[in-house]
């Protein structure tokens, strides 16, 4: 057994966790037979993604999972760790041009997933047009597994940091009304934008910014805008990867902390390049080794301290903050770019979305002509889309959205189903 260490802040919540999906748009209808024979081809790749969950004295421990996946053709989506999944992490599912990978964040984190994600889609292109294609980056079945790639990042206690000065940060941002003392039973919209990639990039490099920072800056500029009463800077939350810091370049768990980059009013004056200037040295302030490693730390001992607890109950109610947190002002992650190659002519775009999350979130996904961001939120007004619709046009980026789709995606039965299949 393997004990979920890293993951553990999605283990304990109140019904459970939802489960994120990325969403594939394939430019064809989906071909059922070449997909579960891609399935099975690269869960050779990936065995340590055949687990399922067990409970034992409130910690949580992944287990080899002996029963097959169902691949299922549905728009629903389905509970992870549920009988309907034969109690598995992971899910696929398929419709009409649309296959969708939903994974639990107690197994995996986005960039975890994501080489399954570009395996899975290697082979089913393969199997679908009959054509052997050029993708040189691509993990195959029959290849060992890379270095540390199921390493779990905090099963080793506390990362060495060397006595320095850690940067000033700031962390409190202004709280959109719209997030504040959201009580009751919530509902949860997305927009889908696509934009075209090459128009993007090239935006991007002549202002000197990052996609990251781009649309960082773009979404403050929008937020700025409608909110005349902003007592604090519009802060931007940037998922940043850990991996490198800490050692773990292929490690597949959870290793994802918070980059904070506020928009002041300062800043605000600055021409873009220089705001862009300004976040990358922010972004490189924080990024520093001992930073991160501090960082990481703080998560060390959040783990910890319940495994010093002795129940499922006693670590529910000392996680229980996770339940409804906000994080001011607005959250983004970026998955980065797929390495598809020449299988990327088949794909239309990816969305990575997950419901339950309070506030905004914006996530990006770079594949073929598209950068796409699904802009979610626990709210139901279209003021922040409206305006970053409006910064985008002001920036000549060729775009396309969508109208507002209400969404849920399922909470997890991983702890309910543990000690029933164990």
């Amino acid at each position: 057994m393997e004990n979920i260490r890293s993951g553990q802040a999605y283990l304990y919540r109140e019904g459970g966790i939802q489960s994120t999906v990325i969403d594939v748009r394939m430019k064809d209808n989906i071909c059922g037979d070449s997909l579960t024979k891609a399935l099975n081809r690269a869960l050779l790749r990936y065995p340590y993604l055949t687990s399922k969950m067990k409970e034992q004295n409130g910690d949580f421990y992944l287990i080899e999972n002996p029963l097959p996946f169902i691949l299922e053709e549905t728009s629903k989506l389905h509970s992870l760790g549920s009988s309907k999944v034969n109690y598995h992490l992971i899910d696929i599912t398929y419709k009409n041009k649309q296959i969708c990978v939903a994974f639990h964040h107690g197994l995996c984190d986005g960039r975890g997933i994501k080489p399954f994600i570009e395996t899975l889609l290697y082979y089913y292109c393969t199997y679908s047009y009959k054509i052997k294609f050029d993708v040189p980056d691509v993990r195959l079945a029959g290849e060992p597994l890379l270095p540390g790639e199921t390493k779990e990042p905090f099963d080793s206690g506390k990362f060495d940091v060397s006595d320095t000065i850690l940067p000033k940060v700031t962390k409190d941002g202004y709280a959109l009304p719209e997030s504040i003392n959201q009580d009751g039973e919530k509902k949860y919209y997305r927009y889908e934008l696509n934009i075209n990639h090459e128009k993007f990039i090239k935006f991007a490099k002549e202002h000197n910014a990052t996609p990251s920072i781009l649309i960082a800056l773009l979404a403050s500029k929008a937020i700025k805008n409608i909110s005349l009463n902003a007592d604090k800077p519009i802060l931007c939350n940037l998922a940043s990867d850990m991996r490198k810091e800490l050692n773990l370049d292929n490690t597949s768990k959870n290793c994802v902390s918070s980059v904070y980059l506020p928009y002041s009013t300062d800043l605000e004056k600055l021409s873009f390049e220089r705001q862009a200037a300004s976040y990358r040295e922010m972004i490189k302030e924080q990024k520093q080794e001992n930073v991160v490693k501090t960082n990481a730390n703080n998560m060390v001992y959040l783990s910890d301290k319940l495994d010093e607890m002795d129940s499922y109950e006693a670590k529910k109610k000392m996680m229980s903050f996770f339940n409804n947190i906000s994080l001011n002002t607005f959250i983004i992650s970026y998955l980065g770019q797929t390495k598809l190659g020449e299988c990327e002519q088949y794909i239309d775009s990816m969305h990575m979305y997950s419901s339950g999350t309070n506030g905004l979130v914006m996530n990006m996904l770079s594949v073929g002509k598209y950068i796409s961001i699904d802009f979610l939120q626990s709210f139901e007004t279209e003021n922040y889309i409206n305006a970053f619709i409006q910064v985008i046009e002001e920036a000549g980026l060729d775009f396309n959205v969508s109208e507002k789709i209400e969404f849920e995606t399922p909470r997890d039965s991983s702890y309910k189903q543990a000690q029933v299949v164990a």
